[in-house]
């Protein structure tokens, strides 16, 4: 439904009238209309429909049209309501069409007065769609309207002028000329339209039509008004008088010659910034394309772009932004003053490009101009912000992993076009894209090499990418012509120490600390570490959030070029590590857990560097160490094989390892190759950790070995794992390591399950679980709470299984345990069995399979004897379509989507749906 006033008063329901009824009935709806949410009293609305000679029972006869023009509005609307001793008509915003037209006219009037002359046109013309006739039509007069018909009128006007000035600006003078000239003739006291009428045939090339139209507005004012032109209608024909540069439209801002991809959240941020704020500035590493999106913002706007990377003084900034606005130097006058003279009125954005090593002539003169002309907006980009009052700062990072391959895929297929854009987008094209950190510019380079040698040789050679990417851009500016020179120009513009700091922050990979960096690239004599990295934030070469910082790949293989072979930074980076894992290995049996694992897994990078730097340089102590303290990392977070590896190779490294270190080494090898299923490698190790630990005296590190040793026994099948593992417990309670009794005491509640002993493997939970609450370890309770699931559902105790197994999830999920998961993955395939869902059982069981292989880890005997029953029970039972399905689905899933899916199966009360 909607009211329409702009033109003949009448209700509209789906694009048609309604019928309202007679002349009165409109005249009333008018009337109230007028007043739309207010009460109209009884005696405007008799006035309204008799004027000054109502009947007797005009009372009566309203109430009487009143109800007729409820009767005619509904279904659609209830109509007036009585009260206060009047009527009231309620009408929402959107369903009178003078209120939409009034917000459509507010909205391109603020688009107008930020510069966005495409948006401002596009809401303004809308809103005068909305007048179909003079406001109130026939009752424009009436004096119950009269007032609301003149402020519309009044508005509509003001619509027009607006829309006209987009239009100008837009460069459609011609097209609006006519229009001008007749509204000159309707309304010759509005100076408004004759301004614009003036500048419409000037830059139509009719100077003499334009100060004729001059002339005759400065007799009307004399004649009719007694008082002279405007100041801003006579400073206009001035400037018409000389011809003024200034009254040319902005030269358009060159079309780039390629798609612009991505960034749609940016450009959103950036123009609701422009609109809130007048001073933005893109920041961000060279090539991440900050150029390219300021272009897109200022297209549709009144705007002029300032190249500024060829200037090499501060002092040639003003001249290179006055050459932009074709505004000519004069004699006594500063350039900085015309300029603002200039920009006085203007409702433009002036984007200045590359200001970081102009930075302070950048930031003067934006300040004085933003201080002096009120309705002028600046959107400046660098490598850091300008640093003046009012800046709003929008770091552009690089683009998002869909956008980056679109980028690459399109760009291939320009140059290639027999490869199309989805084939170029492939699994190497993701490879590359990601180590190219999404950068606009590396990624736009790495196109030739893809479409020359195809994406898997380019991502196997990504290493020396500055080789790879060698290649030119010759329309480029130099210093975007190759990736190196982008990297080169930033690295000029650093001071000297900060320079020497950003090379040292090579050794990281992944990221680091404030603290991390103070610790190994601090040196003698050189201004302190959190100042230089603050110097590199700023200047966009380091990327952080505070806490955190990293250098972006294609960045950090550039600083790497110039830090060279520094084997003492390189010691400093793997003894720091050490320490970090050393910090985490005391505290990882405790209920910071979650936290110290979410640190190892953050500098999973640096202890990857340390290690292989450990072990070139054959240093025993520091590369087992770290391997020997890394399994509770390797373990909950699936990195099975490659902790294997690790612990293989420094392991080898035999001279100058104390026996308690190698034992624990080799206790964390044995854990790794047992989960894996290698169950002879296991036991070995385990055995020669215990033989160490027992001569070393160290009976906590002997009952660990033990319970690893027992662990392999029961994956093998081998009934001596009951007693292997009593036996740790035992040893365990000597040495009064209860977090390790529990542990052993949780594996022998699986051994109670594997023999069907459930009630026994409640009682090893509960003990075990004392012992692990007493110590803390969040890991040992979600392994207790998983176990007791599988008791109490082969028990039948269906409620007692769900709450374990989501207390199991909850534990398993807090320290990122995806092993742990993929259980719980299958125990929730059984209760959607019990449920009946046979697709929903498969599905969670494929999700549990794939979970599992990911991570390499093998099968607990008795944990593959219940899966395998149970999948094939569904087999059995569903189609072979359907079967199908469910499995490809759920194998396609991904561990936290099912675990996700999973929990929310499982909210509620534990016995819905359970029988």
């Amino acid at each position: 439904m909607e009211f329409q006033v702009l033109g003949t008063v009448r209700a509209v329901e789906a694009g048609s009238p309604l019928p309202l009824g007679g002349p009165r009935h409109r005249r009333l709806l008018a009337a109230l209309l007028a007043q739309a949410g207010e009460t109209v009293s009884a005696d405007r609305l008799t006035e309204a429909l008799w004027g000054d000679d109502p009947p007797r029972s005009a009372g009566e006869m309203i109430h009487v049209r009143m109800s007729e023009l409820r009767a005619a509005l509904r279904p659609a609307h209830p109509g007036p309501v009585s009260g206060d001793g009047g009527y009231r008509l309620d009408v929402a915003d959107d369903e009178l069409d003078a209120r939409t037209f009034a917000r459509l006219v507010t909205s391109g009037s603020e688009a107008l007065t930020a510069g966005d002359v495409t948006a401002a046109r596009d809401r303004l013309a809308g809103a005068l769609t909305k007048w179909r006739g003079p406001a109130f039509g026939e009752f424009a007069a009436e004096p119950f309207a009269r007032a609301e018909a003149v402020r519309l009128e009044a508005l509509r006007l003001q619509a027009l002028e607006d829309r006209i000035a987009a239009d100008l600006a837009l460069g459609r003078q011609a097209a609006v000329v006519a229009e001008l000239s007749a509204l000159v003739t309707d309304h010759p006291l509005r100076e408004g339209l004759r301004e614009r009428l003036m500048l419409a045939l000037h830059r139509c090339g009719r100077q003499a039509e334009a100060l004729h139209a001059y002339e005759e507005g400065r007799e009307i004012f004399a004649e009719e008004l007694g008082v002279d032109p405007a100041p801003a209608l006579t400073r206009l024909h001035t400037a018409i008088l000389r011809r003024d540069p200034a009254l040319d439209l902005p030269p358009p801002i060159a079309t780039p010659l390629t798609s612009f991809v991505g960034r749609d959240r940016d450009l959103a941020e950036i123009r609701a910034r422009l609109r809130a704020g007048r001073l933005v500035t893109l920041t961000g590493a060279g090539g991440a394309g900050k150029s390219r999106l300021a272009v897109e913002v200022a297209t549709g706007r009144t705007a002029w772009l300032v190249e500024l990377a060829p200037l090499s003084h501060p002092d040639q900034v003003a001249p290179a932004v006055a050459a932009a606005l074709r505004v000519r130097e004069r004699p006594q006058r500063m350039l900085a003053a015309l300029l603002a003279e200039r920009l006085h009125d203007t409702a433009g954005l002036l984007v200045l490009d590359n200001c970081e090593h102009l930075l302070d002539g950048v930031a003067a003169l934006a300040g004085q101009l933003l201080a002096d002309c009120p309705r002028l907006r600046i959107l400046a980009t660098g490598r850091e912000r300008l640093g003046i009052a009012g800046e709003q700062v929008w770091p552009v990072d690089g683009l998002d992993p869909a956008s980056s391959l679109l980028l690459l895929a399109a760009r291939v297929a320009a140059i290639r076009p027999d490869i199309t854009a989805d084939s170029a987008a492939d699994g190497a094209a993701a490879q590359i894209c990601r180590r190219l950190d999404g950068l606009p510019l590396a990624i736009e380079l790495t196109a030739a090499a893809v479409a020359a040698l195809g994406a898997d040789q380019v991502a196997e050679r990504l290493d020396d990418r500055f080789g790879v990417l060698g290649a030119e851009s010759r329309t480029a500016s130099p210093r975007h012509r190759t990736l190196r020179a982008v990297l080169d120009w930033s690295y000029d513009l650093l001071d000297p120490p900060v320079r020497r700091l950003f090379d040292r922050l090579a050794v990281f990979v992944g990221g680091f600390t404030l603290e991390a960096a103070e610790a190994v690239g601090a040196v003698e004599g050189e201004p302190p570490v959190a100042w230089s990295l603050a110097a590199l934030v700023e200047k966009s070469l380091v990327t952080g959030d505070g806490s955190r910082y990293r250098l972006l790949e294609t960045v950090r293989a550039y600083a790497l070029e110039h830090l060279g072979d520094d084997a003492d930074l390189r010691d400093r980076h793997a003894a720091y590590t050490l320490g970090v894992v050393s910090s985490a290995r005391r505290a990882l049996r405790g209920v910071q857990e979650p936290v110290w694992l979410r640190r190892l897994e953050a500098e999973h990078g640096n202890i990857r560097a340390a290690l292989e730097w450990s072990l070139q340089r054959g240093d025993a102590g520091t590369a087992v160490r770290l391997a020997g303290s890394l399994y509770p990392l390797w373990d909950r977070h699936g990195h099975y094989r490659e902790g294997r590896e690790w612990l293989a190779r420094a392991l080898a490294l035999r001279p100058g390892v104390p026996p308690l270190v190698r034992a624990r080494a080799l206790d964390s090898a044995a854990g790794l190759a047992v989960i894996q299923g290698d169950f002879a490698a296991g036991a070995a190790a385990a055995e020669e950790s215990a033989s160490l630990s027992r001569a070393a005296g160290d009976p906590a590190g002997a009952a660990r070995a033990l319970t690893t040793s027992g662990l392999a026994l029961f994956y093998a099948g081998d009934t001596r794992a009951v007693d292997v593992l009593e036996e740790s417990v035992r040893q365990a309670r000597a040495a009064g390591d209860r977090g390790q009794a529990g542990f052993a005491l949780m594996y022998l509640g699986a051994t109670d399950l594997a023999r069907s002993r459930f009630v026994a493997a409640f009682a090893r939970c509960d003990e075990g679980e004392a012992d692990l609450r007493a110590a803390g370890d969040p890991e040992g309770l979600a392994w207790i709470h998983i176990v007791r699931c599988g008791a109490a559902w082969r028990t039948g105790d269906r409620a007692r299984g769900v709450t374990e197994l989501r207390a199991a999830i909850s534990g398993f999920r807090s320290l990122d345990h995806r092993w742990g998961l993929s259980i719980c993955l299958q125990m929730g395939a059984e209760v959607a069995a019990f449920r009946g869902d046979l697709s929903r059982t498969i599905w969670l069981a494929a999700s549990a399979e794939t979970a599992r292989e990911s991570v390499a880890a093998g099968w607990m005997p008795f944990l593959k004897v219940w899966f395998e029953a149970l999948v094939a029970a569904a087999r059995d039972a569903l189609p072979v379509a359907a079967f199908d399905a469910a499995w490809r689905d759920g194998a396609a899933a991904g561990l936290d989507r099912a675990i996700a899916s999973l929990a929310e199966d499982l909210v509620g009360s534990p016995t819905e749906d359970l029988g």
